[in-house]
């Protein structure tokens, strides 16, 4: 889906470099003049899209942190949990983590 939204984002940047927001065609009046302005908007927008679908991200919620951390139970002990599902793992999953409670704010 955030792939989809980046591709949607490269096609609505492309169609910005006249003067009137639509596509620079040479010769034709009706789509204004070249704006260098909007031009260069426009690759910043197609290079930071490209970036964002390259990297994987896009923004907004649903990621999920990969790794172990430390979460203190309520009996006073220290255990060790997967931090994409909250599931109990091995203590020595979180060797090495500073010993910090996490949970449930991760």
């Amino acid at each position: 889906m955030k792939k989809l939204i980046c591709l949607l984002l490269i096609a609505f940047q492309a169609a910005g470099c006249s003067t009137s927001g639509g596509m620079y065609k040479s010769g034709d009046s009706t789509h204004g003049e070249l704006s260098v302005g909007r031009t260069a908007v426009t690759v910043l927008g197609v290079l930071g899209a490209a970036a964002a679908i390259r990297k994987g991200g896009g923004g907004g919620g649903g990621g999920q942190e990969q790794g172990y951390a430390w979460d203190y139970q309520r009996n006073g002990q220290w255990v060790c949990r997967d931090k994409s599902n909250g599931q109990y793992a091995r203590k020595e999953n979180c060797a090495g983590s500073p010993v910090v409670d996490h949970w449930p704010n991760n």
